[in-house]
C-alpha cells in the first residue's frame, strides 16, 4: 500500500475519533443555551416562514430553552437542534451570495462552522444564511426612503425575570437584532459573538431583579453607541443615584475640578472649596474609576462622551465617599458626605468665560455665532453684518433649536456639494449594507447642501465642537465642515450621527441604537470616532476657565490673515 494512502487512512481515522470525542463531550449550560440562541436568531431573521411572523417565535424560544435542561453532550445538542429546525415548516430558499459593492464588515456566521461534521445541520444553516426570501414581520422596510429598521413582535406578555428561559429570551432578542440589523456592529470593541459567553452566564445567574436589570443595562451599554442609553429606575435608585454629591465637577484631563457647590453649608461641612482638584476617588485614579463605575453602565461611543458623565463617579449607594484633593501645594485625603436629597441654598460657581449674545464681533474683524438660540433670520443678519470680517467662529457646543444642516451652507458654499456618505442596511440581506441615498434624493438629496453662490463667505470659518456635540448636531457639523475654508477646533464629538432605531425587548424595555452609518465623502468613519478635528483643544486645570476654544479660533483666523 502506498505511503500516501496509509497517511490518508490514518488522517481520516484520527478525524473520526476527534469528531466522536467532541460529540460525546459534556457541554456546559452556558454553551448549550448559546448555541440554541444563535440558531434561533438565524431562523428569526433568515427563515422565510419565521420572518413573516407565522410563528410565536418568543414562545417557541421559551418552550425549547426549557427542554434543554436534560441536554448534556454536544451529540445530544446537535440532535436537539436538528429536531428544532425541522419542526418548523421548510423555508423557501433563494440563494444570493454576490457581495460586489456591498459593505461586509458586519458579516459574522463563522459560528456555523462548529457543525461542519454534522452534514444535515451544517447544510441547513449554511443554506439559510444565504437566503433572501425574508418577510417583514421583524423588520420595517421603508422602501420609499430606503431605510430598514428592526421592529419587535410586542412584549412577551407573560414575561417573568424569575424564569431563566425568559431572561435568556431577553438576552437573545437583543443580541440577535444587533447581530443582523445594527449597521455599526463592526465598530463594537469586542467581537459580538464572543461576548455571548459573558452575557449568557450573567443572565442565567441573575437571581434577583436588581441583578437581572444590571445585566440588561450592561448588555445595552456594550454596543458603545451614545443613542443606546438605558438605565432602569431600579438600577438608578439602588446602585448609581441613591446618594448624590452637593457639588458639581468638570473633568479636565485626568482631574476633577470642583466647579460648583449647590449648598454652601454642606460644602463647609466637608471643607470643600471651588477650584479643588480631586485626583483620586476610592484610592483609584479618575480614569480608572470612571471606566469601571460608569463605563460599564453607560453606552458611550468614545471617551469624549464618557467624560460628560464624570459627575456620576460621586453618586453612590453609601452616604460618603473617599477622595484625594489637591489644593495649592497640599494633598488632602478625606471622606465627603453624600445625600439622598438636599436643598439648593446659596450656591456658588467657579467663574468661567461665557458668551451670551447670539452673534457679535469678538475681536476686531472676527465674528462669532452661537447656534444654540439663533434663528434663520438672525443667521442671515449675522452673515450680512460679518460680510467684511476676516473670519467667523461658529459655536456648535450647544444643540441648535432652530438651525438645520441646510442653513449655514447657504452662505458658506460656492456651489452645491455632498457633505456626508451614508451606509444603509439591506432589508433582504441581513448583516450586509451598502452606501446609498434615499429615494427622495431624486427631488432633494438630504446628503447635499448649498447652491451656486458667487457671493459666498470665502474667509476663514472656524467650527467649535466638543463631547456635547452629538447626533443631529454632528450632522449639522459635517455640513458646516464642507465649507471650503472651514477649520474645526475642539475635542472629539459624541460619535453617534444618524437616525435612531427603537427596539422593544420582551420585558417591555425600549432601547435605541444608531440605524445608519455615517462617513465623510472620502470614506472616513464618523460613527464612534466623531467629527474630524483640525486643532484639538488641550485644557488644563489652570486655563479651562478661559474659553480655550475661542482663544484658539481667534489665533487661527489671525494666523491665516
Amino acid at each position: 500500500m502506498k505511503k500516501q494512502n496509509i497517511f490518508a487512512i490514518a488522517l481520516c481515522f484520527c478525524f473520526m475519533i476527534l469528531t466522536f470525542s467532541q460529540e460525546k463531550k459534556e457541554i456546559t449550560a452556558n454553551e448549550k443555551y448559546k448555541q440554541f440562541g444563535l440558531v434561533w436568531g438565524l431562523m428569526k431573521y433568515h427563515h422565510s416562514e419565521v420572518s413573516k411572523g407565522n410563528y410565536n417565535w418568543d414562545q417557541i424560544f421559551v418552550e425549547n430553552a426549557d427542554k434543554l435542561e436534560d441536554v448534556d453532550t454536544q451529540e445530544k445538542l446537535n440532535e436537539f437542534l436538528i429536531n428544532f429546525v425541522l419542526s418548523i415548516k421548510a423555508s423557501k430558499i433563494k440563494i444570493a451570495n454576490d457581495t460586489d459593492n456591498l459593505f461586509e464588515k458586519n458579516v459574522d456566521y463563522d459560528w456555523i462552522e462548529q457543525y461542519s461534521a454534522n452534514d444535515k445541520l451544517y447544510n441547513y444553516l449554511k443554506q439559510l444564511k444565504e437566503n433572501t426570501i425574508i418577510g417583514d414581520y421583524y423588520v420595517v422596510k421603508q422602501i420609499n426612503r430606503k431605510l430598514t429598521a428592526p421592529k419587535d413582535s410586542g412584549e412577551f406578555k407573560s414575561f417573568d425575570y424569575k424564569i431563566k428561559s425568559h431572561r435568556l429570551l431577553e438576552l437573545f432578542s437583543y443580541w440577535n437584532v444587533i447581530q443582523y440589523h445594527y449597521v455599526n456592529k463592526y465598530l463594537i470593541d469586542t467581537n459580538w459573538v464572543s461576548q455571548l459567553d459573558y452575557f449568557v452566564d450573567g443572565f442565567i445567574n441573575s437571581n434577583s431583579n436588581l441583578e437581572y436589570e444590571v445585566q440588561k443595562t450592561k448588555l445595552i451599554a456594550s454596543i458603545k453607541d451614545c443613542h443606546a442609553y438605558h438605565l432602569s429606575k431600579l438600577v438608578s435608585d439602588s446602585l448609581i443615584f441613591k446618594y448624590k454629591p452637593p457639588f458639581r465637577v468638570k473633568l479636565v484631563n485626568d482631574t476633577l475640578v470642583v466647579t460648583g457647590i449647590f449648598n454652601n453649608k454642606l460644602g463647609e461641612k466637608d471643607d470643600l472649596k471651588l477650584g479643588d482638584l480631586i485626583i483620586e476617588v476610592q484610592d483609584q485614579n479618575i480614569k480608572s474609576v470612571l471606566n469601571k463605575k460608569v463605563g460599564s453602565m453607560l453606552s458611550f461611543s468614545n471617551d469624549s462622551y464618557l467624560k460628560r458623565a464624570a459627575g456620576w463617579i460621586f453618586y453612590n449607594n453609601e452616604d460618603s465617599i473617599k477622595v484625594k484633593i489637591k489644593r495649592k501645594d497640599s494633598i488632602i485625603d478625606k471622606y465627603i458626605h453624600l445625600y439622598k436629597d438636599f436643598e439648593v441654598k446659596d450656591p456658588s460657581w467657579l467663574k468661567s468665560f461665557y458668551v451670551e449674545k447670539k452673534w457679535h464681533l469678538i475681536d476686531n474683524k472676527i465674528g462669532y455665532i452661537n447656534l444654540k438660540e439663533i434663528t434663520k433670520n438672525e443667521l442671515k443678519e449675522a452673515f450680512e453684518e460679518f460680510s467684511n470680517t476676516d473670519g467667523i467662529v461658529i459655536d456648535l457646543r450647544n444643540a441648535p433649536k432652530y438651525i438645520s444642516e441646510a442653513d449655514i451652507p447657504k452662505y458658506t458654499y460656492p456651489e452645491k456639494r455632498k457633505f456626508i456618505k451614508v451606509l444603509f442596511p439591506i432589508p433582504d440581506r441581513p448583516s450586509l449594507a451598502k452606501f446609498d441615498t434615499p429615494l427622495i434624493s431624486y427631488i432633494l438629496d438630504p446628503f447635499e447642501s448649498g447652491s451656486k453662490n458667487l457671493k459666498y463667505y470665502n474667509k476663514r470659518i472656524v467650527l467649535l465642537v466638543n463631547g456635547s456635540t452629538q447626533s443631529r448636531m454632528e450632522f449639522i457639523g459635517m455640513a458646516i465642515q464642507a465649507s471650503p475654508n472651514c477649520l474645526t477646533i475642539g475635542e472629539s464629538t459624541a460619535g453617534s450621527v444618524m437616525n435612531i432605531a427603537t427596539f422593544t425587548m420582551p420585558d417591555g424595555t425600549q432601547t435605541n441604537f444608531t440605524s445608519l452609518g455615517a462617513f465623510y465623502p472620502d470614506g472616513t468613519e464618523v460613527q464612534k470616532k466623531g467629527l474630524k478635528i483640525d486643532f484639538p483643544i488641550k485644557e488644563n486645570t489652570s486655563n479651562f476657565i478661559h474659553d480655550q476654544y475661542i482663544i484658539e479660533a481667534i489665533k487661527q483666523i489671525r494666523f491665516k490673515n
